[in-house]
């Protein structure tokens, strides 16, 4: 039902009524007439959408088995290329004063599902050849490598403290030796050809493809690794001026796991039955990574003519949101709802993704989870219903048609020139594949709020 809301000059009340009404403003106003329309019997239809494989285009990296009876059973591996450094310490060393070489993975220490000490084991492959480009969690390493040649394996757990710095003492490292040799190599070729170095391509093509990262044993924790990086040793055993010997040591991250390189987890998700007969049964699931989308028919026509059938050249749209309650799914490993939510045309989905947008808010926004209140709400929708109002074409099925994605949003600081301060932008908008993540979307409790004002001369 409408309601309206009736703003005086000298004094603000608000009137909800079932019937229309307009009053008179103040002179100064020339008798203007305005009220404030907020609608909000809207409904919304929906269904879950099975994935297939999800593209993640993130630097993080999944590593690990585990099985959720509620969920389901998820296995994850690696493939990733590495940057590298454009500059390589030559004044003091040469490929013969490579000490070692460490691939090193660090992750905060809540960055992990399960039990934190469980035995598990890594085993890590040379890459024989490029990665394809575009890449996806379904994507299989066979061909990419060869199984004979292994750089490092060894076991891992959860609760390994790196042991650098003091400064380090709160994160965590997956550490493994890879073969001195393999140092050596990737210090000689910047010696010979340090053209190489100069762009991720030629390192990627000419040196070295990158790496393929693989449980080799053991189930019951999935680990969220944020920086990996393969560093380097060095030490060089000299005669100083005194003819006396003399060391000089130093370590470096020649090589870094970026945003420039592909990276890609592997993923094996197999589903909880429960979870697809709830869906069967017609509930709408959100479930990550690699599970279930939610789409819905959204009443743009309705919202349209509604604000047609009462606007005029006067009339202006002030808002359109939409909240939809996320019910939780009971489990007894902490798998919880995905933290953001994306809102965008089902048509540009996939455009999204590929071309690393953020939102625009008339094709595509986010939400965050409010565990408080328990739901996403989408609330900048205002410039997508003004593109639909002013559309000359008819409105279509494409226009109306939406999907719902669980997505990780990243953020990095702005300052604040004005006020000097420092502010977070979304620096980034790709598929949630950080952890097992599920909830149910109550799309028939969802509402809508659509918010115009009338104005009229007598």
């Amino acid at each position: 039902m409408s309601r309206f809301i009736t703003i005086f000059l000298s004094v603000l009340v608000i009137l909800l009524c079932a019937c229309d009404e307009t009053s008179t403003v103040g002179g100064s106003l020339a008798e203007d007439r305005l009220a404030i329309r907020v609608d909000s019997d809207f409904v919304i239809d929906g269904h879950s959408i099975a994935l297939e494989s999800v593209r993640s285009r993130t630097t993080d990296q999944l590593l690990g088995t585990i099985d959720i009876p509620e969920y389901g059973t998820l296995k994850s591996s690696v493939v990733t290329q590495f940057l590298s450094s454009t500059a390589l310490d030559t004044a003091n060393f040469t490929a013969a004063n490579v000490d070692s070489l460490v691939l090193v993975m660090q992750f905060n220490p809540g960055s992990f599902m399960g039990d934190s000490i469980a035995p598990m084991g890594l085993k890590v492959y040379p890459l024989t050849r490029e990665l394809p480009s575009p890449i996806f969690s379904n994507f299989d390493p066979e061909g990419y490598y060869d199984p004979s040649t292994v750089l490092a394996s060894g076991p891992y757990n959860a609760s390994t403290l790196e042991s650098d710095s003091l400064q380090k003492l709160s994160t965590r490292s997956i550490r493994m030796k890879l073969p001195r040799r393999l140092g050596r190599d990737l210090f000689k070729a910047f010696e010979d050809r340090p053209e190489n170095y100069a762009t991720p391509q030629a390192f990627v093509k000419n040196v070295f493809p990158g790496l393929y990262i693989d449980n080799s044993f053991g189930s019951g924790r999935m680990t969220l690794v944020q920086k990996t990086s393969m560093r380097m040793y060095l030490r060089k055993i000299y005669t100083n001026d005194e003819g006396k010997t003399d060391t000089i040591d130093a370590q470096h991250d020649y090589f870094m796991v970026t945003p420039e390189v592909l990276t890609n987890n592997n993923l094996d998700y197999s589903m909880a039955s429960d979870l697809r007969r709830r869906v069967e049964n017609g509930e709408r699931l959100l479930v990550a990574p690699c599970g279930y989308e939610v789409e819905i028919k959204f009443p743009t026509r309705e919202i349209v003519n509604r604000f047609r059938n009462n606007a005029n050249s006067l009339s202006v749209v002030n808002s359109l949101s939409l909240s939809i309650p996320a019910d939780s799914i009971a489990n007894d490993f902490g798998v919880g709802a995905p933290p953001y939510a994306l809102l965008v045309r089902k048509d540009k989905r996939d455009e999204f993704f590929a071309n690393n947008s953020l939102t625009d808010n008339t094709s595509s926004f986010y939400a965050t989870y409010s565990s408080t209140s328990k739901n996403y709400n989408f609330g900048s929708m205002r410039a997508y219903i003004m593109s639909m109002i002013n559309k000359e074409e008819e409105i279509t099925d494409d226009d109306c048609t939406f999907v719902i994605v669980p997505v990780t949003v990243n953020f990095e600081q702005s300052a604040n020139s004005s006020y000097g301060s420092v502010q977070l932008v979304e620096s980034s908008i790709v598929p949630y594949v950080m952890s097992p993540a599920m909830v149910e979307l109550k799309i028939d409790e969802a509402k809508i709020k659509f918010t115009y004002s009338l104005q009229s001369q007598k």
